[in-house]
């Protein structure tokens, strides 16, 4: 059972709460409390795994909810407002709360906040005290590449995942995806995955996460890319802050060969901190004005941070289209050569975001699941590209003539659902 203590101080506030946790299954109220002194006598006398503490009771830059942490670091505080504004939901994080409801409270907001926070917290405090910790003298190092266009509109995040689909599958290594898109993330509903638990769920424990923290946040997708999903609500964006996410990237390379970032069209920190951290920026672009008046701009910002040029890999995404400009125009006006082209191929991408699946997996050998396999073989590490051939090898044989191996189509995900 997840033991909850309540801590209000109205009675019927208190009441209200235990009503909506009344016959949930495996959740059980285990005491109340009407003030801040009495929620720590109470917490260390019944050791509960959830702690719902109302802000009035945190105290001055929550204290209470500070205390609670020390005096009980197996509990999971979280803290209730009826005043959810961005100030008192940072305050509330950086005093130890490991998520913040906005008041009236909803039910499955409730018992969903509940049940995710405890299981963050048996995460966190699994091993025994004193236990050994693995060996961590010579980490493994992925590389991050960074997806990202200064312009709206020309398939950001589409691209993004079916990089990470098809870097899987050609080289088996282990791939991430980070929906770094913090406050509108579509990564969930372009692969068809339910947000149970996102990257805000790591926001409390940026000092001490670890790899077992980390596997318990990520989803895993059936191409077996591991994902981090953008939190569900816009307002928590603004708890981020750039040592945050280049906690979180530096983690997520630590445990992969490759670690695919989406973003958002900004200048926000959040992204520079990003950019500061990849091996590669795949920079998207169309062949329209103001797309490359963007990315002339974008161009000049990474020579003002020193970028390496070779480090931005300018690809042309819709590179067929027609009425636009020409490719050798694009390279001759912003002085960088265009590396990579991606065709157009509108009812195919259109059915695979509708469907969830990313048509690397539904329809590996069309004209568009090549060019993104040429744009991941211009990320490989070098000890990759081998496997990258071996995997696209002449292997099967068919009335005395060699033909291609295909890819092994895995089960398609039957439905669209929505990541919230």
């Amino acid at each position: 059972m997840i033991r909850v203590l309540i801590a209000d101080v109205l009675p019927d506030a208190r009441d209200h709460v235990e009503v909506l946790l009344k016959g949930e299954s495996g959740i059980d109220v285990v005491g109340v409390a009407a003030d801040g002194q009495t929620a720590i006598f109470l917490a260390r006398e019944i050791k509960p795994h959830i702690i719902l503490l109302d802000s009035q009771l945190a105290g001055s830059g929550f204290r209470t909810a500070e205390l609670l942490g020390e005096h009980v670091p197996s509990a999971g505080v979280i803290v209730m407002s009826r005043q959810p504004d961005m100030t008192m939901m940072r305050r509330a994080m950086q005093a130890g709360a490991r998520d913040f409801l906005p008041k009236p409270l909803r039910r499955e907001d409730l018992v969903a906040s509940v049940r995710s926070v405890y299981e963050l917290q048996q995460q966190q405090h699994a091993g025994p005290p004193g236990a050994p910790k693995p060996n961590t003298a010579e980490p493994r190092q992925g590389k991050i590449i960074c997806v990202f266009s200064p312009k709206g509109g020309v398939g950001r995040t589409m691209v993004a995942v079916n990089l990470a689909v098809a870097l899987k599958n050609m080289t088996g290594r282990r791939v991430a995806l980070a929906d770094c898109n913090l406050p509108f993330g579509d990564v969930g509903i372009v692969m068809n995955l339910v947000a149970k638990k996102t990257m805000a769920d790591l926001l409390p424990s940026m000092a001490d996460m670890s790899p077992e923290l980390l596997d318990s946040v990520l989803s895993v997708h059936e191409s077996g890319v591991r994902v981090l999903l953008a939190p569900t609500r816009p307002e928590l964006a603004e708890l981020f802050q750039p040592d945050h996410v280049k906690h979180i990237l530096e983690a997520l390379r630590a445990e992969h060969d490759y670690v695919i970032v989406d973003t958002w069209t900004s200048f926000h920190e959040v992204i520079l901190a990003v950019f500061d951290l990849s091996s590669e920026i795949v920079l998207l672009t169309t062949l329209d004005m103001p797309a490359v008046k963007n990315i002339r701009m974008f161009l000049e910002v990474c020579e003002a941070l020193k970028y390496p040029k070779d480090q931005v890999l300018l690809v042309l995404n819709r590179a067929d289209s027609t009425g636009g400009l020409k490719v050798e125009d694009i390279e001759e006006s912003i002085q960088h050569k265009v590396a990579a082209n991606i065709i157009s191929a509108g009812p195919l991408v259109t059915s695979a975001i509708n469907r969830g699946v990313p048509f690397t997996m539904s329809d590996p050998d069309a004209p568009i699941s090549r060019d993104i396999a040429g744009v991941v073989r211009l990320l490989l590490h070098p000890d990759d590209r081998e496997r990258a051939e071996t995997a696209s090898a002449l292997v099967t044989e068919e009335n005395g003539a060699v033909l291609p191996r295909k890819p092994v189509l895995r089960r398609l995900v039957p439905s669209f659902q929505s990541k919230h």
